[in-house]
């Protein structure tokens, strides 16, 4: 993918972060985007005099407070990662009773270390070699140690690879499973977490279950529909059941479908035709041309919206580009999941305001007119055999019963 738009998922909880050692942050910076949060990491400072490393090409308000900061080149976090594992096997730090108990592999990733020496190190990622020696000492030799990482690490087009190197750092010490360690990934938005729980991805089912037919007769089931009427009504076969959709970045790939020149994709022998767009920026991923042909060659654009979407407005498509004005979080309620996982209940403050809807009163509608509102509501009336659902209350409540994977089980609207 051009871009990496999956951060991960917390090892460890927020107030944990307090149990650390030592705290090395790559690309985030939470003293102002995580503010609340922050606390816990200032909190193990005062605690435990736990020393904090900023790794960023930025020096930001979270480098301020950092007992060393460390001005690297932007996307050279592989090679500077690797110099830290050169430092820590050829010094024996390394928890070698852990690797060889929990680690597969980790034999590849020390014979890769050996050619990141320190000065190779400095020479591409512009970071002294002094420098990144003192940082893997402190490092290795305080533990427990966490490590922080946020879009400043994912948001580059080797983001996949930063984001498997950061934990294989942590298993080469230890840090992994223990109070105070853990790859502690900060999200992006406000709900980000709880959104990609409930499968706004594209190779997944709600609370990551995989698209195997068992699981989607688990889902079938839970929903309350027949899984026949799903295999069937909604899929060209059974087979495309197990197929992933197309990801965020690569959506206008569909589109195109092998036009000149363009990236062939599997679509079951058709080009996608249109494009509905629900409160996401889909001209802010990468190759905005690229955007901007897939949208320019769409039959129909759906845009719902509190705010004109800028594909609107990138688009030189004239017709049949519909804007639905879409009520903002403060004209609905629910749950929303924090960075680590936790959630709280939001209530409405005031209703939606003129013509517009909120989002699940405009899928509803969208449902209606398709012909399948009774099957799509219908797992919200399963418990107590309910003739109508209350909404957001049934909605989450139908989470809590079927999600067990993540451990949504309990996560009830009356708790919440």
């Amino acid at each position: 993918m051009a871009n990496t738009w999956g951060y991960g998922a917390m090892t460890n909880s927020l107030g944990d972060i307090q149990n650390a050692k030592a705290i090395i942050i790559f690309g985030a910076n939470p003293a102002v985007n995580h503010p609340v949060g922050f606390q816990h990491f200032l909190k193990a400072k005062e605690r435990n005099n736990a020393k904090i490393i900023v790794i960023d090409p930025v020096f930001t308000k979270t480098a301020a407070k950092a007992d060393h900061y460390c001005q690297i080149r932007p996307g050279t976090d592989i090679p500077f990662m690797y110099g830290m594992l050169h430092l820590i096997f050829k010094n024996n730090w390394h928890d070698e009773s852990f690797i060889k108990d929990r680690v597969y592999g980790m034999e590849d990733i020390m014979e890769e270390a050996k050619k990141w020496n320190p000065k190779k190190v400095e020479d591409v990622t512009g970071v002294p070699a002094d420098q990144l020696i003192q940082i893997t000492k402190l490092y290795a030799q305080s533990n427990p140690g966490t490590l922080i990482w946020a879009m400043g690490l994912t948001q580059h087009s080797v983001g996949s690879s930063n984001t498997r190197l950061a934990p294989i750092l942590q298993l080469a010490l230890g840090n992994m499973g223990v109070e105070g360690g853990g790859t502690n990934i900060l999200r992006g938005h406000d709900n980000v977490q709880g959104a990609t729980d409930m499968c706004c991805l594209s190779h997944t089912l709600p609370g990551y279950y995989g698209l195997s037919s068992g699981s989607w007769k688990y889902f079938a089931k839970s929903w309350g529909v027949d899984y026949e009427w799903l295999a069937k009504k909604r899929f060209k076969n059974e087979e495309w059941m197990g197929k992933k959709g197309f990801t965020l970045s690569r959506w206008w790939a569909g589109v195109l479908d092998g036009k000149d020149g363009n990236d062939q994709i599997h679509n079951a022998g058709t080009n996608l035709k249109n494009l509905f767009v629900m409160g996401n920026g889909i001209t802010s991923i990468a190759q905005q041309a690229k955007v901007k042909e897939g949208l320019d060659n769409l039959d129909m654009i759906v845009l719902c919206d509190p705010f004109v979407n800028e594909a609107a407005i990138l688009t030189d498509k004239q017709d049949d580009v519909f804007i639905l004005p879409a009520a903002t979080q403060f004209e609905s309620s629910g749950s929303v999941t924090a960075t680590n996982r936790s959630a709280q209940w939001r209530s409405k403050v005031v209703e939606p305001m003129y013509e517009s809807k909120t989002d699940h009163d405009i899928m509803f509608e969208l449902a209606k007119r398709l012909g399948f509102y009774d099957e799509y509501t219908a797992g919200m009336k399963i418990k107590e055999n309910k003739k109508d659902f209350k909404w957001p209350e049934d909605a989450t409540d139908e989470i809590a019963r079927i999600i067990k994977t993540i451990g949504l089980t309990g996560w009830t609207a009356e708790r919440l």
